[in-house]
Protein backbone atom coordinates (compact mmCIF):
# COMPACT_ATOMS: atom_id res chain seq x y z
CA UNK A 1 0.00 0.00 0.00
CA UNK A 2 1.28 3.51 -1.15
CA UNK A 3 1.48 6.39 0.93
CA UNK A 4 -1.44 8.37 -0.83
CA UNK A 5 -3.43 5.14 -0.22
CA UNK A 6 -2.70 5.07 3.69
CA UNK A 7 -3.63 8.89 3.82
CA UNK A 8 -6.87 8.30 1.32
CA UNK A 9 -8.18 5.57 3.69
CA UNK A 10 -7.57 7.14 7.01
CA UNK A 11 -9.39 9.86 5.58
CA UNK A 12 -12.36 8.15 4.11
CA UNK A 13 -12.76 6.26 7.68
CA UNK A 14 -11.10 3.26 6.80
CA UNK A 15 -8.40 3.37 9.56
CA UNK A 16 -8.24 -0.24 10.44
CA UNK A 17 -6.66 -1.27 7.13
CA UNK A 18 -4.30 2.30 6.66
CA UNK A 19 -3.82 1.36 10.83
CA UNK A 20 -2.42 -2.27 9.92
CA UNK A 21 -0.06 -0.50 6.84
CA UNK A 22 1.33 1.65 9.44
CA UNK A 23 1.62 -1.55 12.56
CA UNK A 24 4.90 -2.17 10.03
CA UNK A 25 7.23 -0.02 11.54
CA UNK A 26 6.30 -0.76 14.65
CA UNK A 27 9.16 -3.41 15.44
CA UNK A 28 11.81 -1.15 13.95
CA UNK A 29 10.48 1.79 16.17
CA UNK A 30 10.12 -0.63 19.35
CA UNK A 31 13.79 -1.49 19.03
CA UNK A 32 14.63 2.22 18.78
CA UNK A 33 13.29 2.81 21.94
CA UNK A 34 13.95 -0.22 23.87
CA UNK A 35 17.72 0.26 22.87
CA UNK A 36 17.66 4.12 24.18
CA UNK A 37 16.24 2.84 27.31
CA UNK A 38 12.24 1.85 26.85
CA UNK A 39 10.97 -1.06 27.21
CA UNK A 40 7.95 -3.10 25.27
CA UNK A 41 5.32 -1.42 27.43
CA UNK A 42 6.47 2.37 26.73
CA UNK A 43 7.11 1.48 23.21
CA UNK A 44 3.63 0.11 22.62
CA UNK A 45 2.06 3.27 24.15
CA UNK A 46 4.32 5.67 22.47
CA UNK A 47 3.69 4.11 19.26
CA UNK A 48 -0.05 4.52 19.52
CA UNK A 49 -0.19 7.81 20.81
CA UNK A 50 1.95 8.46 17.43
CA UNK A 51 -0.79 6.71 15.66
CA UNK A 52 -3.16 9.03 17.22
CA UNK A 53 -1.26 11.91 16.76
CA UNK A 54 -0.63 11.21 12.23
CA UNK A 55 -4.74 10.60 12.38
CA UNK A 56 -5.20 14.16 13.32
CA UNK A 57 -2.80 15.26 11.19
CA UNK A 58 -3.54 13.21 8.46
CA UNK A 59 -7.60 14.37 9.13
CA UNK A 60 -6.41 18.17 8.76
CA UNK A 61 -7.58 19.41 4.68
CA UNK A 62 -3.80 21.74 5.02
CA UNK A 63 -2.05 18.11 5.67
CA UNK A 64 0.72 17.90 3.21
CA UNK A 65 3.35 14.89 3.01
CA UNK A 66 6.92 16.12 2.40
CA UNK A 67 8.30 12.87 3.22
CA UNK A 68 7.90 9.06 3.16
CA UNK A 69 4.61 8.83 5.30
CA UNK A 70 6.91 6.03 7.73
CA UNK A 71 9.71 8.64 8.18
CA UNK A 72 6.98 11.03 9.17
CA UNK A 73 5.89 8.54 12.12
CA UNK A 74 9.39 7.88 13.35
CA UNK A 75 9.68 11.39 13.43
CA UNK A 76 6.46 11.49 15.92
CA UNK A 77 7.87 8.66 17.49
CA UNK A 78 11.17 9.86 18.28
CA UNK A 79 9.37 13.19 19.54
CA UNK A 80 6.63 11.45 21.94
CA UNK A 81 10.03 9.35 23.31
CA UNK A 82 12.30 12.46 23.75
CA UNK A 83 9.46 13.60 25.99
CA UNK A 84 8.93 10.77 27.99
CA UNK A 85 13.11 10.57 28.63
CA UNK A 86 12.88 14.59 29.74
CA UNK A 87 10.12 13.74 31.58
CA UNK A 88 11.91 11.00 33.63
CA UNK A 89 15.08 12.84 33.84
CA UNK A 90 13.96 16.38 33.82
CA UNK A 91 17.14 17.18 32.08
CA UNK A 92 16.82 21.16 31.03
CA UNK A 93 20.02 20.49 28.29
CA UNK A 94 17.37 18.20 26.72
CA UNK A 95 14.25 20.32 26.62
CA UNK A 96 16.62 23.21 24.69
CA UNK A 97 17.57 20.96 21.86
CA UNK A 98 14.46 19.71 21.24
CA UNK A 99 12.97 22.88 20.58
CA UNK A 100 15.57 23.67 17.87
CA UNK A 101 13.76 22.67 14.04
CA UNK A 102 15.76 20.33 12.71
CA UNK A 103 15.83 18.90 9.01
CA UNK A 104 15.55 15.26 7.76
CA UNK A 105 19.42 15.64 7.16
CA UNK A 106 20.16 16.78 10.51
CA UNK A 107 17.91 13.83 11.97
CA UNK A 108 20.09 11.38 10.42
CA UNK A 109 16.46 10.46 7.58
CA UNK A 110 17.96 9.34 4.36
CA UNK A 111 16.03 6.82 1.66
CA UNK A 112 19.18 4.55 1.57
CA UNK A 113 18.75 4.67 5.49
CA UNK A 114 14.71 3.48 4.77
CA UNK A 115 16.03 1.07 2.24
CA UNK A 116 18.39 -0.77 4.24
CA UNK A 117 16.03 -1.07 7.66
CA UNK A 118 13.90 -3.04 4.97
CA UNK A 119 16.34 -5.04 3.69
CA UNK A 120 17.40 -5.91 7.48
CA UNK A 121 13.33 -6.43 8.21
CA UNK A 122 13.26 -8.83 5.24
CA UNK A 123 16.43 -10.56 6.92
CA UNK A 124 15.20 -10.77 9.80
CA UNK A 125 11.52 -12.05 8.96
CA UNK A 126 13.50 -15.03 7.11
CA UNK A 127 15.71 -16.44 10.33
CA UNK A 128 14.91 -18.65 13.24
CA UNK A 129 13.28 -17.58 15.69
CA UNK A 130 16.39 -18.64 18.39
CA UNK A 131 18.99 -16.49 15.54
CA UNK A 132 15.86 -13.87 16.32
CA UNK A 133 16.40 -13.86 20.28
CA UNK A 134 20.06 -14.09 19.83
CA UNK A 135 20.37 -11.15 17.71
CA UNK A 136 17.67 -8.88 20.32
CA UNK A 137 19.71 -9.97 23.64
CA UNK A 138 22.41 -9.17 22.30
CA UNK A 139 22.26 -6.17 19.95
CA UNK A 140 19.21 -4.60 21.09
CA UNK A 141 19.12 -6.04 25.00
CA UNK A 142 23.11 -5.47 25.07
CA UNK A 143 23.25 -8.92 27.04
CA UNK A 144 26.86 -10.57 27.27
CA UNK A 145 27.53 -13.88 25.99
CA UNK A 146 27.11 -15.46 29.39
CA UNK A 147 23.71 -14.03 29.64
CA UNK A 148 22.50 -15.42 26.56
CA UNK A 149 23.81 -19.00 27.01
CA UNK A 150 21.91 -19.27 30.20
CA UNK A 151 18.58 -17.62 29.16
CA UNK A 152 18.67 -19.81 25.87
CA UNK A 153 19.88 -22.84 27.66
CA UNK A 154 23.29 -23.60 25.64
CA UNK A 155 25.38 -26.00 26.96
CA UNK A 156 28.32 -23.55 26.98
CA UNK A 157 29.20 -19.88 26.19
CA UNK A 158 31.16 -20.90 23.19
CA UNK A 159 28.22 -23.08 21.94
CA UNK A 160 26.05 -19.50 22.42
CA UNK A 161 29.24 -17.94 20.55
CA UNK A 162 29.52 -20.79 17.80
CA UNK A 163 25.57 -20.20 17.29
CA UNK A 164 25.85 -16.50 16.84
CA UNK A 165 28.65 -16.59 14.59
CA UNK A 166 26.31 -19.42 12.26
CA UNK A 167 23.13 -17.05 12.82
CA UNK A 168 24.97 -13.94 11.21
CA UNK A 169 26.38 -15.77 8.58
CA UNK A 170 23.05 -17.38 7.89
CA UNK A 171 21.57 -13.29 7.93
CA UNK A 172 24.82 -12.01 5.86
CA UNK A 173 23.71 -14.81 3.16
CA UNK A 174 20.01 -13.74 3.29
CA UNK A 175 20.69 -10.12 2.60
CA UNK A 176 23.11 -10.84 -0.40
CA UNK A 177 20.19 -12.91 -2.32
CA UNK A 178 18.03 -10.16 -1.40
CA UNK A 179 19.86 -7.53 -2.61
CA UNK A 180 20.92 -8.95 -5.94
CA UNK A 181 17.23 -9.48 -6.34
CA UNK A 182 16.35 -6.59 -5.79
CA UNK A 183 19.53 -5.39 -8.35
CA UNK A 184 18.22 -7.85 -10.53
CA UNK A 185 14.08 -6.61 -10.47
CA UNK A 186 15.73 -3.13 -10.93
CA UNK A 187 18.02 -3.93 -13.79
CA UNK A 188 14.58 -6.02 -15.62
CA UNK A 189 12.37 -2.81 -15.29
Amino acid sequence: MTDQEVIAYIRLGKREQAIKELYKEFPKIRGNIIYSGGDAEIAREIFHDSLILLIEKVCNPQFELTSKLSTYLFGINRFLWKNELRRRNKNPELEWKDTLILSAEELGYSEEKEEKIKLLEKVLSQVTERCKKIFELFYFKKEDMNTIARELEFSSVNSAKTQKYKCMERAIELARQLSANELQTQATE
